[in-house]
């Protein structure tokens, strides 16, 4: 009997008042419908501090704890689904910092990009896209962009209703979570 496909949730975002979380949540219980098993991987929690390796990541070689755990944490997984807001029609540095800290581990991983902001996060996303195809992964389909709407918000900027925002999206993004399990499992079951 096979295990159920391993499926990382990169939480892009680490500022404190942010929408990634709730919405990360959100996508884990797409993940987990669809037969793989969620597993969160919140940037703010795992604090990465800016690439301070040696040596570059190509070469495998690590120092850091911290950069062994992290390795350890994307080898373990048979997909990922990279979790990016548009900050200034781009995506975040700690976004970047975690990409950057890695080279084998990400190379034929199958991937999904989604994307958030008042444009969906048309311009992370393809920012990120263009990244993760040069390191090598294995991206599976044109992504989910999810766009704001001003109802989404209360008067400090907090997001109301994650699920309510997640379920406009609900279409593509099933069918984005769908797709990159069952290429995640095929990707498991050749491996094991």
């Amino acid at each position: 009997m096979s295990r159920r496909p391993q499926v990382g949730i990169i939480v892009g975002s680490t500022r404190p008042v942010r929408v990634g979380r709730p919405v990360a949540d959100e996508i884990a219980t797409l993940i987990e419908a669809a037969g793989g098993d969620a597993v969160m991987l919140d940037l703010a929690e795992i604090a990465l501090p800016l690439l301070d390796e040696a040596l570059p990541p190509a070469s495998g070689v690590r120092s850091q704890p911290h950069s062994v755990a992290w390795a350890e944490r994307i080898d373990a997984l048979d997909g990922v689904v990279f979790l990016t807001p548009d900050y200034n029609s781009g995506y975040p540095a700690a976004l970047k910092n975690a990409i950057d800290y890695l080279k084998a581990e990400w190379v034929d991983l199958p991937a999904v990009v989604v994307s958030y902001g008042w444009s969906g996060g048309a311009s992370a996303a393809a920012q990120l896209t263009a990244v993760l195809s040069y390191i090598g992964l294995d991206l599976q389909g044109e992504g989910v962009r999810m766009p704001f709407q001003p109802t989404d918000f209360d008067d400090a900027m907090r997001m109301v209703d994650a699920s309510a925002f997640v379920a406009r999206s609900a279409e593509p993004l099933r069918a984005a979570v769908a797709q990159l399990v069952e290429v995640s499992a095929q990707a498991e079951r050749t491996a094991a």
